[in-house]
């Protein structure tokens, strides 16, 4: 008889391995995002809430400036469709602006990248400065008139971390971010404030080109699809 250990291995392991059943969900939602890491864990803890076999979440992060984050969701849409066998419903990027105005070969890109993703009808979320200001708004308002470094948000996102007495300790690291933060985000963090803080700073900068919109973030148009369809997908008439 095989021990009770084995057959618990067993079963991860094949659960691992089982092919995904494409034809059982009803929807294919696709982010790609230019973050590795926080993006992608930020977009994956979604998954929890969806309902079985109803939302397909795929959340990719690639490592590539915003034109290159765009050609690789062209990729991964194409991939996702042809393992699907059927056609992706919605693609998001994820990017953010950074020091895409550095010199004019980055502005191009960073251009690029709109008319790319208009071109192949795909949605962008980008963030001015940085993704951690969506992060930041779930605890606190900035100033939309005074444009916000990314250097500053990631201060002001560690005080706000130490504000909460199980993290007064908590060092944020930038360079090497750990799960931690994602966690804190839901556990702590008010995700109806940070939708209405964003929508806010949007209307202000609606008039600029995304590359002048500080501080400004998309990532709210996002967030409230995705629970769109969730709830759609949750609903229980009685």
């Amino acid at each position: 008889m095989a021990k009770r250990g084995s057959l618990k291995k067993f079963a991860i392991e094949e659960a691992k391995e089982r092919p995904i059943r494409f034809r059982n969900y009803k929807y294919l939602f696709l982010i790609v995002c230019e973050d590795q890491r926080t993006e992608p864990e930020y977009f994956e803890k979604y998954v929890s809430q969806i309902p079985k076999e109803t939302i397909y979440l795929e959340a990719i992060g690639i490592g590539r400036d915003p034109k290159g984050v765009v050609d690789k969701a062209i990729e991964e849409r194409d991939a996702l469709a042809l393992r699907a066998k059927r056609e992706v419903d919605v693609v998001w990027v994820v990017f953010d602006k950074d020091d895409a105005d550095e010199n004019a070969t980055k502005i191009e890109r960073f251009e690029s990248a709109f008319n790319t993703a208009k071109e192949q009808k795909i949605e962008i979320a980008y963030s001015n400065e940085v993704f951690e200001l969506w992060l930041l708004l779930h605890f606190m308002n900035v100033d939309k008139e005074t444009p916000l470094p990314r250097n500053n948000i990631y201060q002001l996102l560690q005080e706000q971390f130490q504000r909460i007495p199980k993290y007064k300790n908590y060092i944020y690291d930038h360079s090497n971010p750990d799960s931690k933060t994602i966690e804190i985000i839901f556990e702590s963090g008010n995700q109806d404030s940070a939708i209405k803080r964003a929508e806010l700073l949007f209307e202000h900068h609606k008039n600029h080109n995304p590359i002048e919109a500080n501080p400004s973030t998309k990532v709210y148009v996002l967030v409230k699809e995705l629970l769109e369809w969730i709830r759609y997908f949750s609903y229980k008439p009685e």
